[in-house]
């Protein structure tokens, strides 16, 4: 409601009188011109605020950190990290799954460490993720042919749900969360991307993080299961700022 309550303010009046061909074709909907209008204001306040800001990140990006996270709109990693465009580069899917076979996820960490020599991937999963819970539901119930496609890109979540299954029942919501956090850093590491990043840098090479963000309070969990290059420490770089 409170889209479409502010669109019906002063900067909707200013467009509501123009002929449709004058106008972008997303003014017509109202929830994507008040976007519009929110990105103008936000661009103009940003270069008022820092004239360079948009000039100095034009020619290319250096971020430090790849993220991969879950699609849930209540986790935007800028937001969340209080950190600013360029800082980040990001990933973002259905309860933060990566597979060998996940070509997008793959080309991302190759554009990542290749291009960018990211220091670290953050695998973050989060609270209440609908994605654990689909899953979770899934897994109480017999085996079926996976014949959607959210059927097939949660069969591993799926069945990793039913593997921590006990005589008492399904795991918790929580510790699915967790316990597919860590599986995932476990896939990455294991993955050929990260193995070539190990034999390219060698000790200087990518370290892994499984993290949680605690939608209840806004948090980010370490899950103390960081793990980089063969004979490395994690934490024995800190002292780097990265932003």
């Amino acid at each position: 409601m409170g889209l479409l309550k502010a669109i019906r303010g002063k900067d909707h009046a200013q467009t509501s009188d123009a002929e449709p061909s004058e106008r972008h074709q997303s003014s017509l909907y109202p929830e994507l011109n008040e976007l519009m209008v929110r990105n103008d204001r936000w661009a103009k306040r940003v270069a008022s605020a820092d004239p360079g800001f948009f000039p100095r990140h034009y020619p290319g990006q250096r971020p430090e950190i790849l993220w991969i996270g879950c699609s849930d709109a209540r986790v935007p990693e800028t937001t969340i990290l209080g950190s600013q465009p360029g800082d980040i580069f990001v990933h973002r899917g259905i309860a933060n799954l990566y597979s060998p076979q996940d070509d997008s996820l793959n080309a991302a960490m190759m554009i990542a460490l290749i291009n960018f020599k990211v220091k670290h991937i953050i695998v973050c999963g989060h609270s209440n993720c609908v994605g654990c819970q689909t899953a979770l539901r899934a897994s109480a119930l017999p085996p079926v042919p996976e014949t959607q496609a959210i059927q097939r890109y949660l069969k591993p979540l799926t069945a990793l749900a039913r593997a921590m299954a006990t005589e008492d029942g399904p795991p918790s919501l929580d510790l699915l969360v967790e316990e597919n956090v860590a599986q995932q850093v476990r896939n990455l590491l294991h993955s050929q991307v990260v193995q070539d990043d190990w034999k390219r840098r060698g000790k200087n090479g990518v370290t892994v993080h499984g993290w949680v963000y605690q939608l209840e309070n806004g948090t980010v969990r370490d899950l103390v299961i960081s793990q980089g290059p063969p004979g490395t420490t994690p934490g024995a770089r800190i002292g780097h700022k990265l932003f």
